[in-house]
């Protein structure tokens, strides 16, 4: 892929269907980025729609490079691991993965849509679908309505830490993008088979946590954006480990310092909110498809 064809794509991804009416005000706060002093140099944002076909395409083309994202940090395994995305067309429907399609392998026309009740619907790729993740994914959905995307993958850390049934520690800067916004199922009862415990899996989610841990299974996280839901998974997934390490280092004369509850909470509005979440994707966003045009195919 040239540089000038990467540079019209990225172009096109964040400029061609924004509403230049609407500046997203809010968003440029968020991620509180310095331009210069006329206002004219500004960090990329979120597009805004007018066409539902236009933003379908968007997303799903976000949601198939989340995939190639996922596989380069080695959270691939087997036929474990789902994202999903809800459709901005019909809201009760949502796009997963193909069962046994390898996460470095999907594209857009690999994406699968499937209805409340797990059938695949005839909009996407004719292709079965993972049982336990319709489970998992459709209940977090259905209970969520605020949650567009939500990621679950069998990572080596998440794993690891899961077995403790615990929640991250407010040891350091980065963890603090989960301070009061994680959760744990604190129950394990075998693959999920049904939607029931996705139910209950959706329930310990709870009303406005992003991210749950899966104890003895490992880790779950959401967001507005899949941009968003991915980058979460992957911090999450450094904050197991970099706990454990911390937990192992933990020792007399080596305590583990704490941060205060109001630095944390301000650290987590700063550094964990949605807009920031969606910004810190973006680069491996243009990693993958600088790499591999076709993913968007």
């Amino acid at each position: 892929m040239s540089e000038e064809q990467i540079s019209l794509h990225l172009q096109s991804d964040t400029t061609a269907t924004q509403q230049s009416e609407s500046p997203p005000t809010q968003f440029f706060e968020d991620v509180h980025f310095l331009g210069d002093k006329d206002g004219k140099v500004k960090i990329r944002s979120p597009p805004t729609f007018t066409n539902k076909l236009d933003e379908r395409k968007y997303k799903l083309q976000h949601l198939a490079v989340a995939f190639r994202v996922f596989a380069k940090q080695g959270f691939d395994e087997g036929v474990a691991g789902h994202i999903s995305l809800r459709d901005p067309i019909n809201p009760d429907h949502f796009w997963i993965n193909p069962l046994s399609m390898h996460f470095s392998q999907i594209k857009v026309s690999d994406l699968v849509e499937v209805n409340e009740n797990g059938e695949v619907q005839q909009g996407g790729a004719q292709y079965p679908i993972n049982g336990p993740a319709f489970a998992i994914h459709s209940e977090i959905h259905k209970a969520r309505p605020d949650i567009n995307a939500a990621c679950h993958a069998h990572s080596v850390y998440g794993k690891a830490f899961s077995c403790f049934g615990r929640v991250i520690e407010p040891l350091y800067q980065d963890a603090l993008r989960f301070y009061n916004d994680l959760s744990v199922y604190d129950a394990y009862g075998g693959t999920v088979v049904s939607t029931e415990e996705g139910a209950r899996i959706a329930k310990a989610l709870g009303p406005q946590h992003r991210s749950v841990i899966l104890r003895n299974h490992g880790i779950i996280t959401c967001g507005q954006t899949v941009d968003e839901a991915a980058f979460l998974f992957i911090a999450l997934d450094r904050c197991c480990h970099s706990q454990m390490l911390a937990n192992a280092a933990a020792g007399p004369g080596w305590e583990k310092i704490y941060i205060d509850k109001e630095t944390a909470e301000m650290t987590h509005k700063r550094s964990g909110n949605p807009s920031k979440m969606w910004l810190a994707f973006q680069p491996y966003y243009d990693q993958i498809v600088a790499e591999d045009l076709n993913v968007l195919a």
